[in-house]
């Protein structure tokens, strides 16, 4: 396990695990919101649920007083992004990721339309990815480097958060302490790890950096949905990690 980085301000291990709601229907997410809303701090919505559900569900998931990660990697021209995320503020939603690959200008407006009620992160690197499939598609350089350049990139342009594996958050706070790292990828010893290539534990991730953790199946797919995130967040605390901002839902402006 990777030394443990010590801030200066305590944070809830619950405002550092975000659910990943991966179902496709609206009374299928809520379900699981109310079941987890006491032991997680926020749930993230992507591609497949918001498609079927559209923006109704992240109100709703708001008014159940927890925060909403909206994980819909945008990439496009920047005045379309733009736009995006401004739509994604007026929902209220604390976190909103954009494709890094999509450039300096996206990256920066993305950032200056979000203003501060909403925190951008430029995913990277897809957890699923090998060397060998970014070589695939015409990067020459392996993840590491790879998530290192567009976090520093993402950090140029005035974002201040990255989506990263595990594998890689050690590198990028010691390239860029001041980002954000928000990691998916998460998996203990015993669980699958289905499509996920690079991956590590929730307490050794915490213990490299990472500052919130995105679980899906493991929690999901459990046979008490509510221990296991409770297990992940004990796993959290027992990596005896101090954040530098408070990550409290009463102040939505603070951006971890």
């Amino acid at each position: 396990m990777a030394a443990a980085i010590c801030y200066a301000q305590a944070v809830p291990a619950a405002d550092r695990l975000c659910f990943a709601l991966d179902v496709d229907t609206q009374d299928a997410a809520l379900a699981l919101v109310d079941e987890l809303k006491d032991v997680v701090g926020c749930f993230k919505i992507g591609l497949e649920l918001f498609i079927a559900t559209g923006p109704q569900l992240v109100r709703a998931v708001r008014a159940r007083g927890v925060d909403v990660f909206l994980d819909l990697k945008l990439h496009d021209i920047s005045a379309t992004v733009a736009a995006a995320v401004k739509s994604a503020v007026a929902l209220d939603v604390r976190y909103l990721t954009v494709h890094a690959s999509g450039g300096p200008g996206m990256l920066a407006a993305a950032a200056a339309a979000a203003g501060t009620r909403t925190t951008i992160l430029a995913v990277t690197a897809l957890t699923s990815l090998s060397d060998g499939d970014l070589r695939a598609v015409g990067f020459v350089e392996p993840a590491s480097s790879l998530v290192l350049r567009l976090a520093r990139l993402a950090e140029a342009s005035g974002v201040p958060g990255i989506v990263c594996s595990p594998r890689e958050v050690e590198l990028v706070r010691q390239a860029a302490p001041a980002l954000i790292t928000v990691t998916p990828g998460i998996r203990g010893a015993s669980d699958d790890n289905g499509d996920q290539v690079r991956t590590m534990s929730a307490g050794d991730a915490i213990a490299a950096g990472a500052h919130v953790l995105v679980v899906g199946r493991p929690i999901r797919l459990a046979p008490d949905r509510r221990a296991a995130a409770s297990a992940i967040a004990a796993d959290i605390d027992a990596a005896a990690l101090i954040m530098p901002i408070t990550t409290s839902r009463r102040d939505r402006r603070a951006h971890v």
